[in-house]
């Protein structure tokens, strides 16, 4: 696995050799910030299910690795979004 220093403020995710074929041309084993790995996940899998107003979930946590801390902001969204899901899967129950 290729390294590189993780920068604290820059949250890094890599993608898992494990799953490197379901991502073609992105390199695995390399630290990217997230911002820049979610646009080329969002460029291969162009016109799939992804939608671009779901960016914090695009990178699976089954095929990625992280390192650094998501701002305070990313950690609100995430909850925020969280939240939308569980009111919309209850009322969808209903």
């Amino acid at each position: 696995m290729r390294g590189g220093r993780a920068r604290a403020d820059v949250r890094q995710a890599l993608l898992k050799s494990s799953h490197a074929h379901l991502y073609p041309g992105i390199p695995p084993g390399e630290w990217q910030p997230v911002a820049v790995m979610v646009d080329l996940v969002l460029s291969v899998h162009s016109g799939s299910r992804h939608q671009t107003g779901d960016r914090d979930r695009i990178l699976d946590e089954r095929h990625f690795q992280f390192r650094g801390l998501p701002s305070a902001g990313t950690q609100d969204d995430q909850r925020r979004s969280r939240l939308e899901d569980r009111r919309q899967r209850r009322a969808e129950a209903e």
